[in-house]
């Protein structure tokens, strides 16, 4: 059930002028060493290698790619409404087939996929009314700056794997995207909230350099979406 606090809207309802997602450039090299670089020392995408785009505006979709991948988060928020986005870090699972070796060369592909509203609602109810409790900086602060940017700690959270396994609502989604993507295992968890004040990861970059552990995907799910002027009002989805 959805707490008092939180009013959870239904896609194309009252924020369908928002987007909320990622740009991607898969066809940049990973390190950007070639001669005719991709990036410039401010990371600005100079080469004219497509992009892609993909939305996640709707509570429970989902995308995987791999973590050599360049990409970039985005939004545009015109409707007031508060979005919550989990970017969960995985390394290869731990199977015979499945070592990180193998897995980096078979993992070339972006999938996308969406989880049914049932599964998301107590995680994204959790986030609301627990996010400075359960979900606190104290317990789970993330890096002070990334790629030269001071990073907003109020809206924020890193969750190491001895961690976020604890915490029921969010183990759930993770058991839930690895037992259907049963080649991967969760890393870590990084939590952001975005509004219209804050600007989240908007800069070109890649993932595998955030750890040294094998990292070779990363999923990145809308776990929430929020009216914050109207908190109090129960809402039930069509």
């Amino acid at each position: 059930m959805l707490g008092h606090h939180v009013t959870i809207q239904s896609p194309n309802m009252m924020n369908d002028s928002d987007d909320n997602g990622l740009w991607f450039a898969p066809k940049c090299p990973s390190k950007n060493d070639t001669p005719i670089k991709c990036f410039d020392t401010n990371l600005i995408k100079i080469c004219f290698h497509i992009i892609r785009r993909v939305s996640l505006c709707q509570l429970g979709q989902y995308v995987i790619f791999p973590s050599r991948w360049w990409h970039k988060g985005y939004y545009t928020i015109n409707s007031g409404l508060m979005y919550i986005t989990a970017q969960l870090f995985c390394t290869a699972a731990m199977r015979m087939d499945s070592s990180s070796g193998h897995l980096r060369t078979h993992n070339v592909k972006l999938k996308q996929g969406k989880l049914a509203i049932e599964q998301m609602m107590g995680l994204s109810d959790d986030l609301y009314n627990n996010w400075d409790s359960t979900y606190s900086d104290s317990n789970f602060r993330p890096s002070k700056a990334f790629n030269g940017e001071v990073i907003d700690r109020s809206n924020n959270r890193h969750l190491r794997q001895e961690t976020f396994r604890n915490i029921p609502q969010l183990n759930r989604l993770v058991g839930t995207l690895e037992a259907a993507h049963s080649d991967l295992c969760v890393h870590s968890v990084w939590i952001i909230r975005k509004t219209k004040g804050n600007m989240g990861f908007q800069d070109w970059h890649r993932d595998f350099y955030l750890s040294t552990g094998g990292i070779i995907a990363t999923i990145v799910v809308n776990v929430g979406v929020y009216n914050l002027d109207h908190g109090c009002q129960d809402f039930t989805l069509s």
